[in-house]
């Protein structure tokens, strides 16, 4: 199970972090924006004879659209971006097995990349590893957490991992960037 995130735990106190809009974010919201514009262009070129229904339908178009576009601009998607490289930033959410927390660190600390694939689980458990890595391969974190009631706490401190760790944690989760 992989989604895409940013685990704050991950970051904290990374000084190389940028957080910015998102270019799609950006684009829809002024795609929407010129929309919005174009609608009320054309409430202004409309004749004084022209049915009401028109003008009142591009009215409720125009505003809409601004509206959301407006909130786009303001509450919409963020990327999280690894600055010496220009590079965006991506998480990823394993579950492991079960009662299997010391073991996963293990295998992560000592490069046993075998073992930790064994040790992946197709369901979701009281164990999940979640890491962070750049779309270059330069910044990648990784942390191992465990299920206490009501959320889940870390086991592990966050790890490091080198680009030659990055591409078998890759392999190994079958994921690609």
């Amino acid at each position: 199970m992989t989604n895409s995130f940013i685990s704050l735990d991950l970051i904290a106190g990374e000084s190389n972090i940028a957080i910015r809009k998102s270019k799609k974010t950006m684009a829809v919201a002024i795609i929407l924006l010129v929309v919005g514009i174009a609608c009320i262009a054309g409430i202004l070129s409309l004749r004084a004879g022209t049915a009401s229904f028109v003008s009142v339908s591009l009215g409720l178009l125009s505003a809409t659209c601004i509206l959301v576009g407006i909130v786009q601009l303001a509450f919409g998607g963020k990327a999280y971006i690894y600055t010496p490289t220009n590079s965006k930033l991506h998480g990823r959410v394993f579950f492991c097995t079960s009662g299997k927390g010391q073991e996963t660190i293990t295998a992560i600390k000592t490069k046993n990349w075998g073992q930790l694939e064994k040790l992946i689980s197709h369901n979701e458990s009281g164990v999940k590893l979640e890491f962070v890595t750049s779309n270059d391969r330069q910044f990648a974190r990784c942390q191992v957490l465990t299920f206490i009631p009501y959320s889940f706490e870390p086991l592990s401190d966050v790890m490091v991992l080198s680009s030659q760790e990055i591409e078998a944690l890759l392999k190994v989760t079958n994921t690609k960037l």
